[in-house]
């Protein structure tokens, strides 16, 4: 019975995939002028937790403080339906956040508003090969919006359209933190999504780094947060490495945004042991909220981070199977965990240098800087 069931919906998405394509698709040149309208329209399924959804949001927040008049249009009821359609305004530019097997799936809610405007469709890509099951849709969007020049070069490998670094911009801002020692612990947080690949966030090996820092130490504790309460091999491994250590918590469910927020500024240093990444936005976040950073030396999240502002973590550059299946086969950075071990016991050590850290970071990020870059890409558009 499950074997039909797996059968009959790859079916429907074939029929769906097919009768969409054929209803959304155009021939010929952009359905709007050169540049990015005023009227913009930022397509999520804005009622699934996830750092796409932050991703519009932060993108919808940033256009609108530019000026341009945004309005987030929600699919998510419609994308369980496919003969609901999603009312707005006509014309301007549709901003699609999605990955793209999903981009017809968010277009269909608006199949007669589509040919109205720009198409635009905004992707993220963590590894340096480009991904090998993804659509090439260039005769439904106009051009493809990415948040680090790291996914522009993998995207750019494998679509003929223009493609934009447009990267995300916070204009949330916290206070640098600073670390009382002997008054409190000092709080480490890392945060992964198990459905996107626990090997590529590589959690394990920051409670692996923590745990080899701090052997004995009882004023240090880390906090992991993963999204969702799902149970998988990976996350089996996770609590394998933990081993009860009770400095450790693990928080395996999914938080309203302002209980995320306080995750961070209950923190002292975010750590990020990833093998790939996009963008690396919870590393933005947390320098935005005043945190030190540790992280890999590798992708996305090196358009915004230096060892100026950061401690970035050495690597190799391995091949190996994504036990998760997300990924097959990748090709991505495997961090050397005692260099990020030694990074943690500098900032338990000195204090002052982890105060230093924090503060660069939080002063790189300030989100001045960040729109004047971010309107000069539109400019352009």
């Amino acid at each position: 019975m499950r074997y039909l069931v797996k059968v009959a919906k790859a079916l429907y998405v074939l029929a769906f995939t097919k009768l969409a394509y054929a209803v959304l698709h155009r021939n010929g040149a952009a359905r709007s002028g050169p540049h990015l309208s005023r009227s913009v329209k930022i397509v999520c399924r804005y009622g699934l937790p996830s750092g796409i959804t932050n991703g519009a949001l932060y993108n919808a927040r940033a256009l609108e403080s530019l000026g341009y008049d945004v309005q987030c249009v929600d699919v998510t009821k419609e994308l369980k339906n496919p003969f609901a359609r999603v009312v707005c305004e006509p014309g301007g530019t549709f901003i699609y956040h999605c990955a793209a097997p999903q981009f017809l799936l968010l277009a269909w809610p608006l199949r007669r508003l589509f040919r109205t405007g720009k198409s635009i469709a905004y992707f993220a890509w963590e590894l340096a090969d480009p991904p090998h099951d993804w659509p090439k849709y260039d005769d439904l969007w106009d051009e493809i919006w990415t948040p680090s020049s790291f996914s522009a070069n993998s995207l750019a490998k494998m679509y003929t359209c223009p493609i934009r670094v447009v990267p995300h911009v916070l204009l949330d801002l916290g206070t640098p933190r600073v670390w009382r020692k002997g008054n409190e612990p000092l709080s480490f947080l890392t945060i992964a999504d198990p459905r996107m690949s626990m090997m590529r966030k590589n959690t394990q090996a920051v409670a692996r780094a923590f745990r080899l820092a701090f052997p004995d130490e009882k004023d240090v504790a880390l906090t992991i947060k993963l999204q969702n309460g799902l149970s998988t091999n990976q996350i089996q491994k996770l609590y394998d490495e933990i081993a009860n250590d009770p400095r450790i918590r693990v928080l395996q469910q999914t938080l309203p945004r302002p209980e995320v927020d306080r995750l961070f500024t209950d923190s002292h240093v975010y750590v990020s042991m990833h093998r790939a990444e996009g963008f690396g936005l919870p590393l933005l976040e947390a320098r935005l909220l005043g945190l030190a950073t540790i992280a890999t030396a590798w992708s996305g999240n090196m358009d915004f981070m230096s060892p100026d502002d950061s401690v970035l973590v050495p690597y190799e550059l391995l091949t190996m199977q994504d036990e998760g299946g997300a990924y097959g086969k990748a090709t991505w950075a495997e961090p050397d965990i005692d260099a990020c071990a030694a990074a943690m016991r500098r900032f338990y050590e000195d204090p002052a240098y982890l105060a230093h850290i924090a503060r660069s970071g939080w002063t790189a990020s300030q989100p001045e800087k960040q729109l004047a870059q971010l309107e000069d890409v539109l400019c352009d558009a």
